[in-house]
């Protein structure tokens, strides 16, 4: 597995909003109760939150829809069906469509109350995204 440090400190144009601390993962996973995969624990310090080529993805060190805990209380408050466990990753802005991870790090496309693997890892996610 390529270590996700160097997969996004390798896309052009990346712009993050800054790293956070240990802390603030903390809470974070308190708020939403679940643990944060090891990948997104490294991409939250070293990157809080980032954003290139239209793509965004959601972490911390910011407000609104890019705030993981905003994201998915957000998408919690009006889809029942939303899967406990998970936390929101990327929003896709069309058709209700999310991306999310669980625990272990499995990446999903999430469309109300139906769920689909799409990544075995956030890393690989993040790849597929350079490619957009």
């Amino acid at each position: 597995m390529n270590d996700i440090l160097q997969i996004i400190s390798n896309i052009n144009g990346v712009k993050s909003i800054g790293s956070c601390c240990e802390e603030q993962i903390n809470e974070a996973e308190e708020k939403l109760k679940l643990k944060f995969p090891e990948e997104y624990r490294k991409y939250l310090l070293n990157y809080g939150t980032i954003c290139f080529n239209g793509v965004e993805i959601c972490g911390l060190n910011v407000e609104g829809y890019l705030n993981v805990v905003e994201a998915t209380e957000q998408e919690k408050s009006v889809n029942k069906s939303f899967p406990q466990g998970m936390f929101v990753v990327e929003d896709l802005g069309v058709d209700a469509k999310l991306i999310v991870s669980d625990e272990k790090g499995m990446i999903y496309l999430l469309q109300r109350d139906k769920k689909k693997v799409i990544c075995k890892s956030f890393s690989e996610y993040i790849k597929k995204c350079k490619l957009r």
